[in-house]
Parts: structure tokens; sequence; C-alpha cells
């Protein structure tokens, strides 16, 4: 079987970044999170994330975990192009919402093919493990930055049976983001305050990932992506351009289904949509986002 530096070497191979962490290093992600609800907003969300967190440790594996593995692969952007009236709209599709799948098959073949042991990480944030194994850091934005991949980048997680010996090594918080402001000027909601948290109840990728009603409060020009948010990322300097070559063109029938009131996706457009990339999971937001930004783009 190979060892840690070896399955690294593959991963890097096949476009990943990777970094093992020691089985160990759970005990200071235990000490993270106890400190989290106290460092965050009172708003009951930081009391749900430790909960789960909790439920799922110690992990129940059919194997005695020696390490964790933390894999990072490139994410780019995508245009989501509507016509409405002979207009075109374009509404941006966040980094990291698609094109997913091929890099999770890529990691599942390379990972096989070495013959270890391994499972999925959940209840754990993998940013954290991924800062924590020196592979990215925090941004003041919250959000993992991997190297000149900025913070467009997907984070996958694995207990694994190698065995490793390191230690937990990684510098959390970007040296860059000290004196810069840029992102909370920028975030659209306010959510990026004093604290060491960002205050995720108020956070539009957060809301964007959920189904329910957006609050009152929420800007009506805060939206303009059909999922997460770039706001807090495009005015990053240690961001690198996004990528919006990929592109999904709809006609005006389409749009029309899309942009409408009724509740469900129609399953040919919702085929498209998978087919473009993006996630199952994303299928019961879409048309609720695509109608917001859409009339932040032309008031329609």
């Amino acid at each position: 079987m190979p060892n840690a530096e070896q399955i690294i070497q593959s991963l890097e191979a096949a476009g990943f970044r990777a970094a093992f962490l020691p089985i160990g290093a759970i005990e200071q992600v235990k000490e993270h999170y106890d400190a989290l609800v106290e460092n965050t907003p009172e708003n009951g969300i930081a009391e749900r994330v430790v909960e789960r967190f909790r439920g799922f440790q110690p992990p129940k594996l059919d194997f005695v975990p020696q390490s964790i593995l933390v894999a990072a692969c490139p994410a780019r952007g995508a245009t989501l192009a509507l016509r409405r009236r002979g207009e075109r709209i374009e509404i941006a599709v966040a980094p990291a919402y698609i094109d997913i799948k091929p890099w999770k098959r890529r990691l599942e073949e390379v990972l096989a093919g070495t013959g270890c042991r391994y499972e999925e990480t959940p209840g754990i944030s993998q940013k954290l493990l991924a800062a924590m194994g020196g592979l990215g850091q925090y941004g003041r934005n919250n959000i993992c930055y991997v190297g000149d991949w900025g913070s467009y980048s997907w984070l996958e997680t694995r207990y694994t049976d190698i065995p490793y010996l390191g230690r937990a090594r990684g510098q959390l918080r970007m040296e860059a983001c000290e004196g810069c402001e840029l992102c909370r000027d920028a975030c659209p909601t306010g959510a990026i305050g004093e604290w060491r948290q960002i205050d995720v109840s108020r956070c539009l990728t957060y809301r964007n990932e959920s189904n329910k009603h957006m609050p009152f409060w929420m800007p009506k020009n805060a939206h303009h992506t059909l999922s997460g948010c770039l706001r807090c990322q495009e005015c990053c300097p240690q961001n690198p351009p996004v990528d919006y070559s990929h592109a999904l063109e709809l006609d005006e029938r389409d749009t029309r289904r899309l942009l409408s009131r009724s509740k469900r996706l129609p399953k040919d457009l919702e085929e498209k949509f998978l087919a473009f990339g993006c996630e199952k999971w994303t299928m019961s937001v879409l048309k609720r986002n695509a109608r917001l930004a859409a009339k932040t783009k032309q008031n329609i």
C-alpha cells in the first residue's frame, strides 16, 4: 500500500492539491468547534453546526482511521444566459457550484487505485481541515483560499487508514487580510463584521442554498448569482479572474418557464441544468434564485 506522500503525488498528477492530517487532529477540531459558539453572533446556526459535529464524532467506520486526507480541485464559474423580449440577461454561476461530479469521480478513481480504505468526514468543516493541514487559509470572508486558485476551489476530505505521523501545521488565517476590508465593504448583506466568524444568518450564499423564503431585510439588489455569492470574492486581490467561458443559453420559452412562479423546475429543463454541470441538490432553489437575480439585472 502506498504511503501518504505517494498518495499526494498521485492526486497532484490528477490535478488536485492534497495534504494529510493525523487522526489526532480531531482534538484540535473539537477545540475550534467549542470556540465557535462563543465567537459567533447569537443566531442558532453555530449551535446546530456544533451539534451536528458532535453527533458524528467518533465516526462509525468499518476500519480504524489513522489520518484525514484533504484534497482540493480548481473550480470554475459559468454563465446562465436568459432571453426575454429579445434581450440577453447574463446571470453568474459561482465557482464550486458547477462541474464538481467529474472531480469527485477522479478522486474516487485515484483513491480506489491506491488500495487504501477511506470514508467521508461528515460533520467537520472541510475548509477547517484544509487550513489545519496547510493546504489553504481562511480569508476575512470565511472562505478557504488555496494557493493561486484563491477561493475558487472545491474541497473533499476523507478519513483513511493510511498512517500519518505528521502534525497539523497550518496557519488558519491569511496575513494579507490584515488591514484589508474590501470584502467587508462589498458584502451586500453586512455578513462580514467584527466577529471572528461571519454572521452566517446574513450571508447570501447561505440564503441562496436554502429553499426557505428570503428574509424581509435582504436588499433586493443583493441577488446576482444563480447560486452562492461572488461579491466578497470578485473584489479580493488574492483571487484570480473567474473563468465564465462555460455557458448555458436558454431561449425565450425556457426563460419564461424558469422565471415562472411555479415551484418545480420542468423535468426537461432540470435535465438541461444537470447536463450543464449543476448539482442535483441545487434544483430546488434554481427557479427562485434565477428570478431574483434576473430582477436585479433587468428589473423584470
